[in-house]
């Protein structure tokens, strides 16, 4: 019996499903306002694409990705090294750093909004300042897990500081800062087009809206196609350049934090905010003292409408990221355990995952209306795909003989899933979950600014129609604060959860013995 190749099945859903569309759009199957024949799909793009307007949005687009991706590897290259090289610096800035970076570039819009203006440098900042913390994380913890023996080798030579930083230390946290690199250019890409769609007419991220705006599907679901093409192929070109330089594998590292840095690498961020209070101009409009932030807060939490917002937000969060964790756990395990089904649904699987997840919105705000459904639905199937990665690869590192030797004992297949299966998966499941998590979080605040909900992004939104700066700062703030918690608590559920499968994985060897 024959097997498709792997390269070959990638194609070869993907048209079938094209053709199976075409066809029952053409016999009357699918008529759907909102889901034009593909055919009627390739018209529409060829004609924008012959008039120049798709070609110079997709130049916008590209420009903002590629000055964005240079600038993040620059500054977030420099900080990690210094935060890398010093540990004392890493131990007390790590946090508030981190504190920073869970503030989604989408929560910043609006206050960029009012302090820049919807322009194509308020865009292109946005796009950086996301890309910047995938470099700057991953730096840091290259440099500072470079091997001690590199560095007494560096002694033994009798190296200056300056020329072992330059022949040791940065060749071999090169691949950490390139796998890095990587990251922000796919984050710069999803951030440029969700500012474009949210706060500049031009780019890709734009021609949605506009598109969406005028009830214009078929428009709408090539500028869908181009930046799912995009996507695609930025990934397949970063792949090719980047990964032969990675040395033995492209993950990306991390600093862990212990609990007490969790806290005191706060003071930083606490000090500047005391600063700003303390130095800053009080009536100063644009950037106003952080008390005046606070009292903004109390008169919406005194309103009724701040509890509200985070509530909701909270529950599209929580829900799409449980049904984005059933769902990536459940594909990838089937997909990491049986090889048939890899082979088969994989490649196609890595096509729709490098389609950016913002592109789903505008598509569900025409076809559905923006219920609560849709927008758990919409988030879940946004960031399903970290979930589904990890468990697919933990699944395959299992070691057969692991399984073969639980069959030989006699163990039920419950007590396989709970000693061998379980113990092997959910530590790189709760991983991906991480990563999905701020993912979540910055979609779900794209769906409360494009639809009409009440969550925490459409009241930042309001606050920027309003011109209450204030407002919009403590918002910003306060959502920073909110994936802060988040990510602190998945890191620590993410710590528990290896020492309790690490013991469950220890037991089965203990009682056979």
């Amino acid at each position: 019996m024959s097997v498709l190749r792997p390269g070959v099945t990638g194609v070869v859903l993907p048209l079938a499903a094209l053709v199976a569309w075409q066809l029952l759009t053409s016999v009357g199957v699918l008529d759907l306002q909102f889901l034009p024949a593909p055919s009627e799909i390739g018209r529409v793009a060829a004609t924008e694409a012959v008039d120049g307007e798709l070609a110079a949005d997709l130049a916008h687009t590209l420009a903002i990705v590629l000055i964005a991706t240079i600038a993040a590897g620059a500054i977030g290259g420099s900080i990690g090294v210094a935060l890398g090289l010093v540990p004392g610096l890493r131990m007390h800035f790590a946090a508030s750093l981190e504190f920073l970076r869970t503030v989604p570039a989408i929560a910043l819009m609006p206050v960029a909004l009012l302090l820049l203006g919807a322009r194509p440098t308020t865009e292109l900042l946005l796009a950086a300042y996301a890309a910047t913390w995938p470099v700057l994380v991953t730096t840091a913890a290259g440099v500072a897990g470079v091997p001690d023996r590199l560095r007494d080798v560096a002694r033994t030579l009798r190296f200056s500081p300056a020329r072992t930083i330059g022949r040791i230390i940065l060749p071999a946290a090169a691949s950490s800062w390139l796998a890095g690199a990587r990251v922000a250019a796919i984050v710069a890409l999803h951030v440029a087009v969700i500012a474009e769609m949210v706060i500049s007419p031009a780019g890709l991220g734009g021609g949605l809206v506009e598109s969406l705006q005028g009830l214009n599907p078929p428009r709408m679901w090539a500028y869908v196609a181009v930046c799912g093409l995009l996507g695609i192929l930025l990934q397949g070109l970063l792949r090719r350049l980047i990964h032969p330089a990675l040395q033995g594998g492209d993950g990306v590292p991390r600093v862990s934090m212990r609990n007490r840095d969790a806290v005191l690498g706060l003071l930083p961020l606490v000090a500047g905010l005391a600063c700003w209070q303390l130095l800053g101009p009080s009536g100063s409009r644009t950037f106003p003292p952080p008390s005046r932030w606070t009292g903004s807060l109390a008169q919406l939490y005194l309103d009724g409408l701040l509890v509200d917002a985070v509530a909701s937000t909270l529950t599209t969060f929580v829900a799409a990221l449980a049904a984005a964790t059933v769902i990536g756990f459940a594909l990838g395990l089937a997909i990491g355990l049986f090889h048939r089904v890899d082979r088969v649904v994989s490649p196609t699987l890595d096509l729709l995952a490098a389609i950016p997840g913002a592109v789903l919105v505008p598509l569900a705000i025409l076809a559905l209306g923006m219920t609560r459904a849709t927008a758990v639905a919409v988030v879940a199937l946004a960031v399903v795909w970290p979930v589904l990665h990890t468990s697919a690869a933990a699944a395959r590192a299992i070691p057969p003989v692991r399984l073969d030797a639980a069959r030989t004992l006699g163990l039920s297949r419950t007590r396989r899933w709970r000693t061998v299966l379980l113990p092997s998966i959910a530590p790189a499941v709760l991983v991906g979950v991480r990563v999905a998590a701020s993912m979540a979080l910055i979609v779900t605040l794209l769906v409360d600014i494009l639809g009409t909900g009440g969550g925490i992004g459409r009241l930042l939104v309001e606050r920027q129609q309003r011109f209450d700066t204030a407002g919009a700062w403590g918002l910003l703030f306060a959502i920073g604060g909110l994936g802060y918690l988040i990510n602190l608590a998945l890191a620590r559920a993410e710590r528990l959860l290896a020492r309790i499968t690490g013991r469950s994985a220890e037991r089965p060897r203990g009682n056979n013995t």
